[in-house]
């Protein structure tokens, strides 16, 4: 009995372990006016569990779509980054680097521990420098990704999220409300997204060409212009 007890007893705490981040890092950064404070441990695989910015896209088709995000935190590998178009079609730019989460669920620990500052700005683009999953994997826990690793430029890398990359968005109206989301998939490092930035190119067909009054006053004037023409041709080789 006593043998059965230990047991469960060292089952329990290796599931609490896999749970929790390890010690000796985890800050709680106060919400910051103006920004957007993201639910801490709140992420559980749905837009409405994140913390977005909404952006107004332009006239005209997507030809192609680049992200721009600046917040802080202070465990990158706790977040997931989203880019949901209009008719809802969902791109995840980033999937809590460092950890190979089994689903898209915000469950399991702990992913890289490098921070995020507001004074640098992450791009996201088709054909990035990096990949997403890489990011604060050449630096310490306490360093900041791009400050102080030079690394600002990331490709999309879904993992176990929805989309594949921006090419995804080609073809479909940008006119609409897009928003840039962010979740939070572990408890005590918080944080606050600032500001998001989507970067269009677009395709406007056109206008069609709508004859006016004056292109119709026109088109008579030439006709009997040329009636007249042939009636002086006739009239002097007849």
């Amino acid at each position: 009995m006593r043998i059965f007890v230990l047991f469960v007893l060292f089952l329990s705490v290796g599931a609490f372990a896999q749970q929790t981040k390890p010690a000796g890092e985890s800050v709680s950064l106060p919400p910051i006016e103006g920004c957007t404070a993201i639910p801490d441990d709140g992420y559980d695989g749905t837009v409405a569990s994140m913390a977005c910015i909404t952006i107004a896209g332009p006239t005209g088709e997507v030809i192609s779509v680049e992200a721009e995000i600046n917040m802080e935190h202070t465990w990158v590998g706790d977040l997931t980054y989203k880019v949901v178009a209009p008719d809802s079609t969902t791109l995840t730019l980033m999937s809590r680097p460092g950890l190979a989460e089994p689903a898209d669920d915000g469950s399991d620990c702990c992913g890289d521990s490098s921070d995020l500052r507001l004074a640098d700005t992450l791009t996201f683009r088709d054909g990035g420098a990096t990949s997403a999953e890489l990011m604060g994997s050449t630096i310490a826990g306490t360093q900041f990704v791009c400050g102080d690793d030079g690394l600002c430029e990331y490709a999309p890398t879904p993992d176990t999220g929805p989309g594949t990359s921006f090419a995804d968005f080609v073809g479909l109206q940008a006119a609409g409300n897009w928003q840039v989301c962010v979740g939070d998939s572990g408890g005590l490092d918080t944080g606050n997204l600032c500001g998001a930035n989507l970067v269009f190119d677009v395709y406007v067909p056109p206008p069609p060409v709508v004859p006016s009054t004056n292109f119709y006053g026109l088109m008579l004037l030439l006709l009997a212009t040329l009636s007249a023409a042939v009636v002086v041709y006739r009239k002097k080789f007849i």
